[in-house]
């Protein structure tokens, strides 16, 4: 069986096959735009939430920064070192030894 087209009939035949296949591509080239949009929308609104995080633990990290600087400051006033205590105690024990000796001494004296 042979085809006989007159050339008008060509033409409209290649212009549909052309329209056609650039038809196609353009719908598979917006499916793949939007999905291309829709996963890039959805790693904006990640990125967004993770900035969002890393701002809210940022603020956090600087209030806990403040607060071990506060006390650090506050530390040394109101807090003794066990060895101050120590030596401090030692003190207060080697006058109550004193005083106690002195009493002693002063009642050898009365008898």
């Amino acid at each position: 069986m042979i085809l006989e087209l007159e050339p008008y009939q060509v033409i409209g035949l290649l212009i549909t096959i052309a329209g056609s296949i650039w038809g196609a591509g353009k719908a598979l080239f917006s499916r793949f735009d939007a999905s291309l949009r829709e996963r890039d929308d959805g790693l904006k609104y990640d990125l967004n939430k993770l900035s969002n995080q890393m701002a809210n633990e940022s603020n956090a990290i600087r209030k806990l920064d403040r607060e071990i600087l506060q006390l650090k400051a506050e530390l040394p006033r109101e807090y003794v070192a066990k060895a101050d205590f120590i030596r401090s105690f030692t003190v207060v024990e080697a006058k109550l030894d004193e005083v106690y000796k002195l009493m002693i001494q002063l009642k050898n004296k009365e008898q």
